[in-house]
């Protein structure tokens, strides 16, 4: 069973590896907690996943074009100044987390 936890929204910077500055994006996080049965009548906590949404905060909504070319994770930067790696995972700005927070 799968619990949304916390939603993330605002807007931010997408950032390549090599520190360039691929975007201004707006986005929006769901943080979901998976849970799986103990034995005894009750859930036991196990992942955690974050996957959403980013698009241009100017210009065409669907994504930069460059994007569904680079394969690597990509750093959101959200306004809050937390960072988030991710990956771009289709055309129209779908994004997957790759860890935590740092």
């Amino acid at each position: 069973m799968e619990k949304l936890i916390r939603k993330y929204e605002g807007q931010g910077q997408l950032i390549f590896e090599d520190d360039q500055v691929a975007a201004a994006v707006n986005y929006s996080i769901d943080e979901f907690l998976e849970f799986v049965p103990d034995g005894l009548g009750g859930q036991l906590p196990t992942t955690l996943d974050r996957r959403g949404r980013v698009s241009l905060v100017e210009g065409h909504p669907d994504w930069h074009p460059i994007t569904p070319l680079h394969h690597d994770p990509l750093t959101l930067v959200m306004h809050d100044g937390r960072k988030l790696k991710v990956l771009v995972v289709t055309e129209g700005g779908t994004i997957h987390a790759t860890g935590d927070f740092f």
